[in-house]
């Protein structure tokens, strides 16, 4: 799936309005979040992918670390670039394996507050990556780590699903 701009690209769970810094930094002069707000910070979506694939080996951990509601604005970017990185590219497994734990944390973040919307997204993308390995490395030996990491991303969702008391999915 190509897709060719991310502003046009519906994503029911992603708030209208560009997050705040509070939504990055919901802690109030938590580090790693004014770093996630340094880069992505008042960027709509097309303009942070294109920051994001100058350097993704380093933009990828902001992930981890920004608040909640600026993740789920910016999960398009970590979409994006999984469903068209292939294994021909420079970045490929190292940043497969590490956006999976930037899922995951978020998830772990406050889970019983994910909307059924961004769990959905997720899962969708989960189920992706698990069955594309071959687009992000030609590695038996990364495929399986690649899918063992995801594991990890798909337990943490259904047990999210689980738990979340309007889910219905």
């Amino acid at each position: 799936m190509t897709l060719t701009s991310l502003e046009s690209y519906s994503w029911p769970h992603r708030a209208a309005s560009l997050p705040t810094e509070r939504d990055f930094d919901p802690y109030g002069g938590d580090l790693d979040c004014q770093h996630a707000l340094k880069i992505f910070g008042g960027m709509p979506l097309d303009q942070a992918y294109s920051v994001f694939l100058e350097c993704p080996e380093i933009y990828q951990e902001d992930f981890m670390f920004m608040g909640p509601r600026a993740f789920a604005y910016y999960l398009p970017i970590i979409d994006r670039f999984l469903r068209e990185v292939s294994s021909n590219c420079k970045f490929d497994d190292c940043e497969t394996n590490i956006l999976a734990c930037a899922i995951e944390g978020q998830l772990d973040y406050d889970p019983l507050n994910c909307s059924e919307e961004l769990l959905r997204e997720v899962r969708s993308l989960t189920d992706f990556v698990q069955t594309s390995t071959s687009r992000y490395s030609g590695s038996k030996v990364i495929r399986k780590r690649i899918r063992t990491t995801w594991a990890k991303v798909a337990d943490k969702l259904t047990k999210c699903e689980q738990d979340a008391p309007s889910y219905g999915g």
